[in-house]
């Protein structure tokens, strides 16, 4: 609240043309860790995913644990967006409208190519604004955060998860955290990410 307050009064005086006092302290903000998911939590997931009978269950946790999407960003990607051939996708406008190059496994391609024949069959219900999403629920719409979400919350369940330890941004953080215990730096997590200050990036080494 106190931030919020100083913010507010800083921009008011840029805008009279004056600089806040250097005496003026912001008081710091303590943040938190990021949660991220064990190795049999992540084992646990992945096997409840592919016993999934949602067929997005498998394609959206993988794409999750293996490029560290935000979720508004895997529920913005459309099919020409991907470059299987190449092991890659291109994030149009993610946070802070900045495009970035998000990289894939093998295991991401497989899933996709599995996932696009059922997408095919749901192309005749959709809209033409969603003609070109890469995910498309069983009515044929493009996905939102709020239904990856429930698919979360239902996973969680058969994974035997506390669902409050599972969300896209649960994934996210374990994504990251595995590349940098497997000794990425952080430059290039930052990029992957799409984090605009390294400082950002920088809490997965607190």
């Amino acid at each position: 609240t106190i931030n919020a307050k100083i913010a507010a009064v800083s921009h008011l005086l840029k805008w009279l043309g004056h600089t806040v006092p250097d005496w003026i302290q912001r008081p710091s903000r303590s943040r938190s860790l990021p949660k991220t998911l064990g190795r049999r939590e992540l084992q646990r997931l992945r096997q409840a995913a592919r016993d999934s009978e949602d067929p997005l269950a498998l394609p959206i946790s993988t794409l999750f644990l293996d490029t560290g999407l935000r979720v508004s960003e895997l529920c913005g990607l459309d099919l020409d967006d991907i470059d299987t051939e190449d092991l890659s996708a291109l994030v149009i406008g993610g946070k802070g409208e900045k495009d970035r190059t998000v990289l894939f496994t093998q295991s991401t391609v497989e899933v996709i190519e599995a996932w696009e024949p059922i997408r095919a069959s749901r192309l005749s219900m959709s809209y033409d604004e969603d003609q070109r999403a890469l995910f498309l629920s069983s009515r044929g719409r493009r996905i939102n955060p709020r239904s990856v979400q429930k698919m979360m919350d239902r996973l969680a369940d058969s994974a035997d998860i506390p669902r409050s330890r599972l969300s896209p941004h649960t994934l996210r953080h374990t994504f990251a955290t595995g590349l940098l215990e497997r000794g990425a730096d952080l430059v290039t997590i930052q990029r992957l990410l799409g984090h605009a200050s390294i400082a950002t990036t920088r809490i997965y080494l607190e």
